[in-house]
Formats: structure tokens, sequence, C-alpha cells
């Protein structure tokens, strides 16, 4: 029997099934979470009958919490050692629970006051979790399918094309088929919606769970006290400079992405291309994305990941002061928005510089906590930003069904893309610390980590 190719990381390559499998991951998270970022707040107010005030309050109660359970899941996972691995386990039997809050948080009970508002703190919250203990594994799953830094910035590529093909289907259809299954019946709508892309995603999730197999393990007398993986994440400069900047892109792109939808139908004012502009800057950046692994090959994650903030925050900006009214004008400045997605595997791909690099000097090789506290970071990012933008859009009158006067249109347009594109170009200062991008740097970390790998195989071996 012939045997496998070894690349020089001792490794069999990935191919592009793998590839591909796992990019299927983010295309089904996106069938809950796009439904989610983009359409839940316009179904708490439209449909749900909740009011601005309290659907911030409920986003900002509900991800906070949701940003405090994912270390919990971080160190579960450190902690889990099964024959199947320490993250895939999760990734199967969360993407369970994710499809059935998915389907009950877009559902609107038989009842009113508060506990019709209970019921969406317990549904919304419960979602939070199932997508926490999903996927906190899953975004992990790279670094301990290979060591090689090309085939993880090909895996995270793959992943952000699933994420942006997912919200290009998502915000292509959502509104039609909110239409088709309701008939005139929007809270009918949304819930048969969300039942459809249930069935989708889960054989999704599935596949990641079973077609992978962890290369990368962690010995349990290896791992240290939890206390002590703390301290140590938080020693890590670079790692901590990663989190960050992966806090204020999510800010920015999620933020926006939660109330666009209210600049399209009330600013803009024009049902038909609502749809398309929802999707335009994802469907860029589906296009440009299988070109991203050679530009960070050539550049670098830092200086990539700088030149896309500053793409993405001179994007809005422009959308801000400009004649949005104009659709031409909206479709260039979203075009251009779409190349900051040029980006979309460095945050994934520094932080695994960051964790390799914390394992070489350190021996200690928390790569759940660390993953744990970038979705912390998004999570909690994504609560603020959807609740600030919200409150904005509340501040100057904006009410659900309500009239949209020019007042109305100035806060939603501040809410949809001032506030955010300035939250990019925030982003920027945690890039310009982060200095695991020295020519050479890494590849001398991760020839110490392979060579240490080997010895300890070779120790296990003669032992037995």
């Amino acid at each position: 029997m012939k045997e496998a190719k070894l690349n020089k990381y001792g490794m069999k390559p990935l191919g592009f099934k793998d590839y591909l499998i796992y990019g299927m991951g983010n295309f089904a998270s996106q069938l809950s979470w796009t439904m989610v970022s983009t359409y839940l707040s316009l179904f708490y107010t439209d449909v749900f009958g909740l009011g601005t005030g309290a659907v911030a309050l409920l986003m900002l109660v509900a991800k906070i919490w949701d940003g405090v359970n994912d270390p919990m899941m971080g160190t579960l996972m450190e902690r889990s050692h099964t024959k199947f691995g320490r993250f895939r386990p999760y990734i199967f039997v969360g993407a369970i629970f994710l499809v059935v809050f998915t389907i009950l948080t877009f559902t609107v009970p038989g009842f009113s006051g508060p506990a019709k508002l209970a019921y969406a703190y317990i549904t919304y919250i419960g979602l939070g979790m199932s997508y926490t203990i999903t996927n906190v594994p899953y975004l992990a799953l790279p670094i301990v399918m290979t060591r090689d830094p090309e085939e993880i910035n090909k895996l995270n590529a793959a992943q952000m094309m699933g994420m942006t093909i997912g919200q290009i289907v998502l915000n292509l259809s959502v509104l039609n088929l909110v239409l088709w299954f309701g008939k005139g019946d929007q809270a009918a709508g949304y819930h048969s919606t969300a039942i459809m892309l249930a069935v989708i995603a889960l054989p999704m999730f599935w596949a990641v769970a079973i077609c992978f197999k962890e290369k990368i393990t962690v010995d349990k007398k290896d791992q240290g006290k939890v206390s002590d993986g703390l301290k140590l994440v938080f020693r890590n400069k670079n790692l901590i400079c990663a989190i960050f900047y992966c806090f204020f892109n999510m800010f920015g792109m999620l933020g926006r992405i939660s109330v666009a939808v209210y600049f399209y139908l009330y600013c803009v004012q024009n049902y038909t291309f609502v749809t398309i502009f929802m999707m335009m800057q994802m469907l860029v950046g589906t296009i440009i994305m299988p070109f991203t692994p050679k530009v960070i090959s050539k550049l670098g994650k830092r200086k990539t990941a700088i030149i896309s903030m500053i793409i993405q925050g001179s994007a809005l900006i422009i959308l801000f002061v400009g004649p949005y009214e104009n659709i031409i004008f909206d479709f260039v400045v979203l075009i251009y928005y779409g190349l900051g997605y040029v980006a979309g595997p460095c945050g994934a791909g520094m932080m695994v510089d960051a964790i390799d690099d914390f394992d070489d000097k350190y021996g200690i090789r928390n790569d759940g906590m660390a993953f744990s506290f970038e979705g912390c970071g998004i999570k909690i990012a994504t609560a603020i930003a959807n609740s600030v933008f919200l409150l904005v859009m509340g501040a100057f009158g904006y009410v659900g069904g309500g009239e949209i006067t020019a007042h109305v249109q100035t806060g939603i347009n501040i809410a949809a893309n001032l506030l955010p594109g300035i939250v990019f170009l925030v982003g920027i200062i945690p890039l310009l610390i982060y200095d695991l991008d020295k020519p050479g740097y890494m590849d001398g970390v991760r020839e110490r980590l392979v060579a240490r790998d080997k010895a300890k195989r070779e120790a296990a071996g003669e032992a037995e």
C-alpha cells in the first residue's frame, strides 16, 4: 500500500475536499448567525412587538453573558480528552441546540406582556450559548488540524468564503422567504424560514465534526492550572492585540449589519435594492477571498489587516456624507467597502501565530481558551454595537411602524455608517502594536515546535 506523502511538518497535506467541508461549517453558521445579526432587530421591533430600548437592553444583557461563557467553553474544551478529539464532539452536539434555538428565537409566542419579554430573553440567551458550544471549537479546529501556516491560511480563507457565501444567500433570500412562507403573516414567515434554514444547517455541521481528525494533541499533564493559563493569556501581548483587532473589526462589521436594513429601507428608500445592497460587500468579499492567501503571503497578515480597516472605515464614512439616495453611488461605495474582506483570514491567522509563539515560549498550548476569548470579544463587541446603534436610532426618534422624518433618517445614517466607520479606523491601533510579522520569526517558532513534537513521539515509542 502506497504511503501518503507527508509535508515538511510530518503531516499529510490537506486537500480541496478538506477546505470545502471546513468552509461549509461557516456557511451553516450563517444560516443562524446572519439570520440573527441581520434580521433579529427588525423582527423584534416590527414583528415581535418590542420597543427599541427593550431590544437594546435584551441584546446587551444576552451578548455580555454570551461573551462571559466563552472562556468557560474554552476551558472545558481544553480539558476534554476523548477518542474523537477535544473540539469535534462539541461541534456535533452543539449544532443540535443551535438549530433548535434559532427556530425558537424566531417564534412569536401566544402570550404577551412580561412573559413574552421573558421568552425573548430565554430563547435569545439559549441561542447564544448554543452558538458558543458549536462555533468556538469550529473556529479553533484549524490549529489542531495542521502546523502548516499556508494550510491554516487556506482553512481560514475557506471558512471566510463559507461565511460570505452564507451571508449572500441569506440576504438574497430571507425577506423573500418570509413573504412567501408568511403570505401576509410576517410572524409565520419568519418561523417557517428559520425551520427551513435549520434543516439545511445541521448536516453541514455534522460533516465538519465527522470528517476531520485532530492531529495536534495535548497531554493532560502539559496543561497546568486554569488560573495559570489565564495569566499567561493576558501576558501574551500579541494574542491580546489580535483579539482586540477582531473585536473592533466585528464591532464595525456586525454592528453595521444589525442596523443596515433600516438604512436601506428608510434612508435609501428603495425596497427593490435592499437585498442586493445587504449582500453587495459580501459578494465582493467572496470574489476576492480565494486570492487572500497570496495577498497575505506577500504583504503579511498585519499590513493586510491595516489596509482592510482603512478601506472599510473610509467607505462607510463616504457613504455617510455622500448622496446615499443615488443608487449608483451606493453600488460603487459598497463595492469599495467589500474590498476590505481581503483580510478575512488575518485575525485567526494572527491568533494562531500568537498561540504557537506562546506554546514555544511556555510549553502550554491553551488554544481553546485563546479562541474562546476571541469569541468573547466578538460577542461583547456585537452586544455593545447592537445596543448603541439601536439606542442612537431611538434617540433620534425611531419607533417601529412610526413616521420616518429627516431627523430619524439622520439617526439611522449615523448608526449604520458613521459610527461603524469610526470603529474600523480605531481598530488599526492594536495592529500597530502586534509584532509577530518579523521576517522568518514564525518559521523558527514552528521549526522548534515540530522538533519538539518529534522528540515526544520518539520518547513515547521508546517507552512502549
